[in-house]
């Protein structure tokens, strides 16, 4: 698991909010409290879709990916005070995490791992970004954690998100 404090929370704002960088991860869930509070469970209900219009991705997929959620999360965090409080969580899939990470998926996609996870926590103008991973048993091999962890801090430095690690 690694904590990082975002230092520039605005820069930070504007990839999550309005720039593409988290596009590729899905909502798992997420909690926004301005003038009151807001829920999301990002769970996909494929019943929704008529059969003709589904993507293979909607069939797939467990949760909605974050470019179809994030202009809603915009619409109520933007205005002239910032929020309270929010906390997102995301997720890879395992068709997001062959594209993002092909060349560690055979140890990542291990059966027992449901879920490559980021959690984001804005609170008192603090941002804080934590790394895990949802498992269905203990894992006694810790590399994919370690790969994860790696993989979140090489993709921050290289979209310029300014960071300390806890």
């Amino acid at each position: 698991m690694l904590v990082l404090k975002i230092n520039d929370v605005k820069n930070f704002m504007n990839q999550l909010l309005i720039g593409q960088t988290f596009d590729d991860f899905s909502l798992v869930d997420a909690s926004i409290t301005t003038f009151c509070s807001f829920m999301i469970d990002g769970t996909l209900h494929r019943d929704f879709f008529d059969s003709d219009s589904k993507q293979p991705s909607v069939q797939s997929a467990l949760y909605c990916p974050w470019k179809e959620l994030k202009s809603y999360c915009y619409s109520i965090i933007r205005g002239k005070l910032p929020p309270l409080h929010f906390r997102i969580t995301f997720q890879l899939n395992s068709s997001q995490l062959t594209q993002i990470l092909p060349a560690f998926s055979d140890v990542i996609t291990d059966p027992a791992i449901r879920g490559l996870n980021l959690n984001l926590q804005y609170k008192n103008h603090e941002l804080f970004c934590t790394s895990g991973i949802s498992s269905d048993s203990f894992l006694l091999d810790k590399s994919p954690e370690f790969i994860w962890d790696s993989f979140i801090t090489d993709y921050f430095r290289s979209r310029q998100i300014n960071f300390d690690r806890l």
